[in-house]
């Protein structure tokens, strides 16, 4: 009878133990599977917010600031035809507008506009900056014609012995209610001076021009355009 209840405590033992252990196991097993570092951060694709801004960074990024460059080819042009040394020449022009006074004309390649104070501009030839035209112009109900041609006439007698331009030297000048010009030859150099009145403005130019440029035919075609803004 004792050797029975021994073999039965012994069963009873040893069952105990069996289960003891497997659930060490477990728990031994489910703690080193907590306690394993993650590789998730390895091979982690980026989130969508990441790669959202990613994206916004690439779309911030300046682009070549091109449209603050002044496109001429968007202004009105027109053919402007002129002589130079003889030889007839006709070039593309292309509208410039004055700062500070209320007119524009078409201008040639191979000039700069300037302002030379209030009121005075200077087209001035790329090639020699002692060969240019000065441009003043002044509201007709401001003044007159005569008052303006008076003005001219003595800067002119002041420069020297003038000669009035004929009729066919200021051909290009097209519907003007007036216009008077002169001008002062010198050896190899020569100044003109001419006021014309259209479209309400009175225009006074001055011309200093040379024998090895020769661009007063073509400084007159550009005058000739001149109109109220």
């Amino acid at each position: 009878m004792q050797k029975k209840l021994f073999s039965i405590l012994a069963l009873v033992l040893t069952a105990v133990l069996v289960v003891g252990c497997n659930t060490s196991d477990k728990t031994g097993d489910s703690d080193a599977q907590q306690n394993e570092p993650s590789n998730t951060g390895v091979d982690q694709k980026p989130s969508g917010d990441e790669t959202a801004g990613e994206s916004q960074e690439d779309e911030e990024t300046p682009a070549s600031d091109d449209t603050n460059t002044e496109d001429t080819s968007k202004q009105p042009q027109q053919d402007v035809k002129y002589v130079q040394k003889g030889e007839n020449k006709t070039e593309t022009a292309t509208q410039s507008e004055s700062v500070n006074q209320t007119y524009k004309l078409q201008q040639l390649p191979g000039f700069t506009m300037t302002q030379e104070e209030p009121g005075k501009d200077m087209l001035v030839s790329n090639d020699d900056d002692e060969v240019f035209m000065r441009i003043e112009t002044i509201e007709a109900s401001q003044s007159s014609f005569d008052e303006v041609k008076t003005t001219m006439q003595d800067y002119m007698n002041a420069v020297g012995e003038t000669v009035a331009l004929t009729t066919e030297e200021l051909a290009a000048f097209k519907n003007v209610q007036h216009i008077e010009g002169y001008v002062v030859d010198f050896d190899t150099e020569k100044v003109i001076g001419v006021v014309f009145e259209k479209d309400g403005l009175i225009t006074k130019l001055t011309i200093h021009d040379n024998d090895k440029q020769d661009l007063t035919d073509a400084m007159l075609n550009m005058a000739a355009t001149i109109s109220k803004k």
